[in-house]
């Protein structure tokens, strides 16, 4: 063969060997190119020399279009404009690499909802085309999480979070892309779709705090007994409870203990510290409770933290409806018994940039009394509410949020009764609104900064209809009402945080800061008359009056500061230290709030987690109770079985607070708990709360009819809970939970200037102690039943011990101590059936069943008078309920 054939012959075999050596080049990431330039500039020798200048002879005609049209097509973040003259050293490297590329690839995966807002705590999970699963990842407050030490290749991606459909990528290509964005839709009762995946319930390894939640598909599934206020739906969770007169209380805690949030604004009325503010269950995505462990961010509520995260409309437009048609009864002719209907309206304002979100609600309910005159038998009640949100995107890193609450109540006739006819009645007005303003800003370095601003205002009156003297019989009352009074509070609240981008050092730091600025007042007046009780043979027991008409105001100014970490220095183990600094005004000195918490995966594969934490948390001042000493004094006079001698001098009422001595009542709370899953994807979960409180707030009766403010209230609180939770295909659930607990304290009992109690302040358990609770709720679809098989079956089942209380004789003495006698075992069972159909080219769902099937009565009052004819009569008894329900949730 001449030297001309052999030298075509060489340069054919030579093609091909350059091509893959370009492809070769071009899928090696960036740090093998600048380690070819680094060998370069080290002085190649001469064997090196001549191979790189044998090959840039060879390559020359074709190698810098090839390079070219390969940067074309893939996402690596090399230069596209390679120096020719560089070519070649990165062409013998590529074929100097070994064949097995290292694994120092990253991916940068950022997760954010259908309005382009990040979405924290998403769990993050890649697996490779082999099988091999990389280790699982959560974002952080901006949304992300940064895959390390990857592979070079082809990987699944899977995002999922409790409350989002579940997001499965199945080809993303490590060493090709260094970013992937992934949008998780929120779950919807309705989807228009049917390829979607509920994201399933797992142990969350970074989860530190105790906590409870409950999903808007478990609001709207889960029969209560009173279904369109959200209030209700907070028993279902284990460790809350619902008193007689609707406030909660979770674990043990005063609802004065207890912080209300609304989309991260504090809600709680600013005079009294209940949880008054009501927004529509249709609004609601989801419901947090959290008890213990929960980080420095949270503040101002040393029992806990109640937190609604309401919804937002996407580039659909939607509607749904609710409870549209009145129903009616036949009591003395037909009337209208209850209407209360609500909506939601939702949709874009410019598709990818704009929506909002409009949720009204309505209630307008008569109540007949056949046991009262026509004419006066009757009583109406008025009840208007509306959400409205939106949200702006104006720019792609600038998220501005408004929201705008209103509440409206009216009611002529208040408190009518059998035992309380209409002159004695009050009419009752009662108003509160919610105005909030939030902007977010991300930053290209994963910093997120968030600004608000909140504005709360509660207004109610009662007016009386008269001024005749208000009488008290054994029987019933009559005369009108003694007391008229106006209270009006507020909050303004500013609030602003800032999450640092992650930290490496000894394993990843999320750390966040931040400020809660709040302006509080209350602004009451009063206005009362005599009033007298008599005895069942009508003789005069007692007449009580009144001194002045006092009328005042009471602000008070709280400032908060804190820093949290979240420190990971495995993806096993996480470390969340954290401290809080508060000062406010009426207290006026600094506390410092230090908390710790974290969670050990005591296995590989995240079946069992440990978690574990303790907290110093300190209550806001409530102003109510600080003000009670200008609320006005009491005079009782106490009279013989004839009615006409008093038995002694008049006994005095009134309050005595020295404000320069005012202590922040303080907690100790420390938590563990232990999260398994079971076979056949069972949740266990056994948890240990305790909780130490001292300088509590409370009054002593002196023996001069003074009662005198002191930080002498210590409480405790214990409890050991138990939960198992089943998730079925399609997002159906089943859930029992056992919790064992004691609540006591050794200042029990509440004493007011209307109520005055005339004892000392003693000890015993708190008014909410019940001992032992068990509780079981689900839903499910009966397809296993061939004639019912469309219809979905739900259920809630609640048992505990009942509520504790004490019993006074007719001079309003305590004679036995609190915890003495109890309520009869509550016992409460809700079955349900609910069918969803077409009609007129819409979905419907239909409900209907019984709440408290068993008819069983369910007290939450009692005469606990000894002297009266009616003692240990029980009454505000329930009994079994048909109750239906319509809905249109949407076009097909």
């Amino acid at each position: 063969m001449d030297a001309a054939a052999m030298q075509q012959q060489g340069e054919r075999r030579e093609a091909p060997r350059l091509e893959r050596t370009w492809t070769a080049a071009y899928d090696f990431r960036v740090a093998q190119n600048q380690k070819a330039r680094e060998l370069c500039r080290r002085g190649p020798s001469l064997l090196a020399v001549l191979a790189v200048v044998a090959i840039s002879e060879a390559a020359q005609p074709r190698a810098q279009p090839a390079g070219r049209e390969l940067c074309s097509k893939r996402q690596i973040r090399i230069p596209c404009q390679v120096r020719f003259a560089e070519a070649p050293y990165v062409a013998f490297t590529s074929v100097a690499a070994p064949s097995e590329p290292q694994a120092n690839q990253t991916l940068l995966v950022t997760v954010v909802d259908e309005n382009s807002v990040a979405v924290p705590a998403a769990q993050v999970m890649l697996t490779e085309g082999a099988g091999r699963a990389v280790p699982r990842g959560e974002t952080d407050h901006a949304g992300r999480y940064l895959f390390r030490d990857l592979h070079h290749g082809n990987y699944e991606l899977r995002v999922a979070k409790e409350g989002f459909y579940e997001v499965i990528e199945k080809e993303v290509h490590v060493g090709e892309t260094e970013r992937a964005e992934v949008t998780l839709n929120h779950q919807r009762e309705f989807s228009e779709s049917v390829n979607v995946i509920y994201s399933p319930p797992a142990i969350d390894p970074a989860k530190t705090s105790s906590s409870k939640e409950l999903t808007s598909s478990e609001i709207v599934n889960l029969p209560y007994t009173v279904t369109r206020d959200i209030r209700y739906a907070l028993p279902l969770l284990p460790g809350v409870l619902q008193d007689g007169a609707g406030q909660l209380h979770v674990n043990g805690s005063s609802t004065r203990e207890i912080v209300d949030q609304l989309d991260g604004f504090n809600i709680t009325d600013s005079g009294t510290g209940a949880f008054n503010l009501r927004v529509s269950v249709d609004a609601v995505r989801s419901i947090d409770v959290e008890s213990s462990r929960y980080p420095a961010e949270d503040g101002k509520g040393a029992g806990g933290l109640i937190s609604l995260t309401t919804g937002m409309g996407d580039d659909r437009y939607r509607y749904s409806g609710t409870d549209f048609i009145p129903s009616i009864q036949n009591r003395r002719g037909l009337h209208l018994n209850t209407w209360t209907p609500r909506g939601a309206f939702s949709g874009p304002l410019r598709k990818g940039k704009a929506w909002f979100l409009l949720v009204p609600e309505g209630e307008y309910d008569v109540d007949i009394f056949r046991e009262l005159p026509p004419g006066e038998d009757q009583n109406s009640a008025l009840r208007v509410g509306n959400l409205a949100k939106a949200q702006v995107n104006w720019r792609p890193s600038q998220i501005l949020t408004g929201t705008f609450l209103t509440n409206w109540f009216h009611s002529p006739h208040a408190s009518l009764s059998r035992f309380d006819p209409l002159e004695t009645t009050v009419d009752l007005r009662d108003s509160a609104y919610l105005l909030a303003v939030k902007n977010q800003s991300f930053f290209s370095s994963g910093m997120l900064l968030e600004v608000g601003f909140g504005a709360t205002q509660f207004h109610i009156h009662e007016q009386p209809r008269g001024s005749q003297t208000y009488v008290i019989t054994p029987d019933a009352t009559r005369g009108n009402f003694f007391e008229s009074s106006a209270r009006r509070a507020g909050r303004q609240q500013f609030i602003a945080s800032l999450a640092l981008p992650p930290l490496r050092k000894f394993g990843r730091h999320d750390v966040k800061l931040g400020t809660d600025l709040d302006q509080v007042s209350t602004d009451e007046s009063f206005s009362r008359n005599p009033f007298v009780i008599l005895r069942e043979d009508s003789t005069l027991a007692r007449q009580a009056s009144f001194i002045g008409n006092p009328a005042f105001e009471k602000d008070n100014f709280e400032a908060a500061v804190y820093v949290e970490d979240r420190w990971s220095p495995s993806d096993r183990l996480l470390i969340e230290p954290g401290v809080r600094f508060e000062r406010d005004e009426i207290t006026r000195h600094p506390v410092l709030s230090p908390r710790f918490a974290s969670s050990y995966m005591l296995t590989r594969g995240g079946e069992t987690k440990l978690t574990w934490g303790v907290g110093v948390y300190y209550d806001a001042s409530i102003l109510e109770v600080i003000s009670r000493p200008r609320t006005g004094q009491r005079t009782d006079v106490f009279y013989d079985s004839t009615g006409q001698n008093p038995l002694g001098p008049p006994v005095i009422t009134s309050f005595s607070v020295d404000e320069r001595n005012i202590k922040e009542p303080r907690f100790v709370n420390w938590s563990v708990s232990v999260e398994r899953r079971l076979p056949s994807s069972v949740y266990f979960q056994a948890e240990f709360i305790g909780k130490r409180g001292r300088d509590g707030w409370t009054y002593v009766n002196q023996p001069s009819g003074l009662f005198v403010f002191e930080n002498t209230r210590r409480d405790r609180y214990h409890s050991v809970e138990i939960t198992a939770r089943r998730r079925f295909k399609g997002g159906h659930e089943l859930f029992a939970a056992y919790t064992r607990s004691t609540a006591r304290s050794n200042a029990v009992l509440n004493f007011t200037l209307d109520d005055p109690l005339f004892s000392q302040q003693v000890g015993g358990p708190l008014p909410w102690d019940a001992p032992n609770r068990f509780q079981s709720w689900g839903w499910m679809p009966l397809s296993w039943m061939p004639r019912m098989k469309a219809f979905d079956f739900a259920y809630s089942l609640d048992w505990r011990d009942g509520f504790p209380f004490f019993l006074v004789n007719q001079e309003q003495e305590l004679v036995a101590p609190p915890g003495a006698r109890r309520f009869p075992t509550y016992f409460a069972l809700n079955l349900f059936l609910e069918r969803r159909f077409l009609f007129l080219g819409r979905q419907w769902a239909l409900r209907a069943g019984f709440n408290n099937i068993t008819n069983r009565h369910n007290p939450t009052s009692v005469d606990n008078n000894v002297d009266s004819p009616r003692f240990l009569t029980f009454g505000s008894l329930e009994g079994r309920a048909l109750t239906g329900r319509i809905r249109l949730l949407g076009r097909k």
